[in-house]
């Protein structure tokens, strides 16, 4: 039904990229994510652009062969905001350029935007409008991560430019504030609409990022609404290496599929 994929920070113990690509290979999952910053030493790994070769994306891409999608999160650093917007676009263009050259298909961006009437707007549509030309020659789509002005994401009416919606984040960054006005978060689905081109899946309990089906995410309502507005795009688990067990991992994928495969019955 929808293509799942694993974000490859670290999966256990194991921290090099191409043992945790082909990991997510041998657990059968559709896709996998990458980070386009080199991690943490000993903590988790990603993968850093502006030292990454152009023999090491072939590899890269040669690893990511078979798979049905892969998403690039940009780095941390870069969150779009109105004093950030025109600097972080700049440092947007190698991490486009490293997931075109990888075959990625969505890239997955911070970004923390204006309330409606600010007098930034237009500037931020500007500015997306030339990210969206980018994401398009390259093959891409971007996915900004935000929690709320999805409607100023709808207006763009951008072909290459959505939302990626992080699940979790809606459920627990400030207590929830940001789902209240939506109800629920099938509901928040149904706003977002036709921009929604991206989703990062975790469950939240006392933490976020915790096997899917543990804590109090709706799942049935996301996957409801999903199915209502004709979603045709991925999802990206996200799930803490700490607070996740491989065999965690495993049961979530296996979890979203159950789910799927009562929704074809």
């Amino acid at each position: 039904m929808w293509n799942v994929c694993n974000m490859v920070w670290r999966i256990g113990d194991i921290l090099a990229v191409p043992e945790q690509i082909e990991w997510c290979r041998n657990a059968g999952f559709d896709g996998v994510g990458v980070h386009a910053s080199p991690g943490a030493s000993g903590a988790w790994e990603g993968i850093e652009p502006t030292t990454c070769s152009a023999a090491r994306r072939r590899e890269v891409r040669n690893l990511l062969a078979g798979f049905a999608m892969c998403e690039v999160h940009a780095p941390f650093a870069i969150n779009l905001t109105d004093a950030s917007l025109d600097d972080g676009v700049r440092q947007l263009d190698p991490v486009l350029a490293f997931a075109g050259d990888i075959g990625a298909k969505v890239v997955t961006v911070h970004a923390d935007l204006p309330a409606a009437g600010s007098g930034s707007v237009e500037r931020w549509a500007e500015a997306m409008g030339t990210v969206n030309a980018r994401a398009g020659s390259l093959g891409l789509r971007i996915g900004l991560e935000v929690l709320w002005s999805f409607e100023m994401v709808r207006a763009w009416r951008l072909a290459h430019v959505g939302v990626t919606l992080d699940v979790g984040h809606m459920y627990i960054i400030k207590d929830g504030k940001y789902l209240e006005p939506f109800g629920s978060i099938g509901d928040t689905v149904r706003h977002i609409g036709d921009a929604l081109v991206h989703l990062h899946m975790h469950d939240v309990a006392e933490f976020d990022h915790m096997e899917i089906g543990t804590g109090r995410v709706d799942f049935r309502s996301l996957l409801d609404a999903l199915q209502e507005i004709r979603y045709a795009h991925g999802m990206c688990l996200e799930l803490n290496p700490d607070r996740v067990s491989p065999d965690g991992i495993r049961r979530s994928l296996a979890w979203l599929r159950t789910d799927f495969e009562r929704r074809r019955g």
